[in-house]
C-alpha cells in the first residue's frame, strides 16, 4: 500500500469478525484506488477519543459497527436527514475542518441488493424482523421506495411499537397466530433482528409460520452466506437474497461518499463472488 493511501476503518467492539476489510480491499483493486482500510476495535468508552483521532486526521472516513451506531450518531458534528431518521448511523464522513457527518448507507444498501435481484419494493407489502437499528434502516428505506404496507415484528413487543409509530408501520406480535396472516401476503420479507445475527442457524419465526414461493427474502445476516431462514426460504421456492449483498452494497455508496467514486453495478457482482469465496 503506499504512502498516500487514503486511510479508512470500520470501528466496533468486537470487529474481527467484519468483512469489511476484504471487501474494501477487493474494491480498490477493482477500481484502481489506494484504499487503506482497516479494523478497528474500539469500546465504548474509548469511542469519544477516538473520534477525536479521525477528526484529527487519523482517517478520512469510517464504517460503523456494532455497538457504536447510536452513539456515533450522536457524537457526530453534523448528520443526515437519513441518519436521524434511522436514529443511527453505519457511515461517518471527514468534512473540511476535521468535522465529522453521520450517514446510514444501509438503507441504500438494501433497496440496491433487492434491485439487483430483480425485486422492487415500490407498492409492495413488507415485513420487518427487528426493532433495532438495522430495522429501523430497512423500514425507513421500504417506506422511501414507496411500499405500500409496512410491518414489524420483534420479541420485544414494546421495541416494535416503538419502531412503528416513529415510521409508520403496523406492529404485529412475534406470535404464529398474529403473524401467519401477515406473512401469507407479505412480498418481502428482511430479517434484522438481533436474534438472527446471534442465532444465524435457528429459525427467527414461531414455529407454525409458513413462507411460500411468491416471497422474497432478505437476511441482513453474511455469516453464515446461508442462515436458517435462507435455508427455510429457498426449500418454499421463494427468492433469496443473502446478507452479502447489502454488505457489498451499503458499501459501494459509503465509498462514494467518502470519495465521489461511482462504481459500475457489474462491480457488486464480483465483490459477492469473491467475499463468498473467503468465508469459512
Amino acid at each position: 500500500m503506499s504512502a498516500e493511501a487514503a486511510r479508512y476503518a470500520v470501528v466496533g467492539d468486537p470487529v474481527e469478525h467484519s468483512a469489511s476489510p476484504r471487501l474494501f480491499a477487493a474494491l480498490g483493486r477493482h477500481l484502481g484506488l489506494a484504499l487503506d482500510y482497516r479494523a478497528e476495535r474500539v469500546s465504548v468508552a474509548q469511542l469519544a477519543e477516538f473520534l477525536g483521532r479521525v477528526r484529527g486526521g487519523a482517517y478520512r472516513g469510517l464504517s460503523v459497527t456494532l455497538p457504536h451506531k447510536e452513539a456515533a450518531l450522536r457524537l457526530a458534528d453534523s448528520a443526515t436527514d437519513s441518519a436521524r431518521a434511522v436514529g443511527a448511523a453505519n457511515t461517518l464522513v471527514v468534512r473540511e475542518g476535521g468535522r465529522l457527518e453521520a450517514d446510514n448507507t444501509d438503507g441504500v444498501g438494501l433497496v440496491r441488493a433487492l434491485a439487483a435481484h430483480g425485486v422492487s419494493l415500490l407498492d409492495s407489502r413488507v415485513l420487518v424482523l427487528g426493532a433495532g437499528g438495522a430495522a429501523r434502516a430497512a423500514v425507513h428505506a421500504a417506506r422511501g421506495a414507496g411500499a405500500r404496507a409496512l410491518f414489524v415484528s420483534n420479541r420485544t413487543a414494546e421495541r416494535a411499537e416503538r419502531l412503528a409509530a416513529d415510521l409508520g408501520a403496523v406492529a404485529v406480535p412475534l406470535q404464529s397466530q398474529t403473524l401467519r396472516p401477515v406473512l401469507q401476503d407479505t412480498d418481502v420479507l428482511i430479517q434484522a433482528s438481533a436474534a438472527g445475527l446471534l442465532r444465524p442457524t435457528e429459525t427467527v419465526l414461531p414455529e407454525g409460520c409458513v413462507l411460500h414461493p411468491h416471497l422474497t427474502v432478505l437476511d441482513m445476516v453474511y455469516q453464515p452466506v446461508e442462515t436458517a431462514l435462507l435455508r427455510a426460504a429457498r426449500a418454499a421456492g421463494a427468492r433469496c437474497v443473502d446478507g452479502l449483498w447489502m454488505l457489498v452494497h451499503q458499501a459501494l455508496e459509503q465509498l462514494r461518499l467518502w470519495t465521489g467514486a461511482e462504481a459500475d453495478p457489474s462491480v457488486a457482482a464480483a465483490l459477492h463472488e469473491e467475499l463468498v469465496r473467503g468465508l469459512p
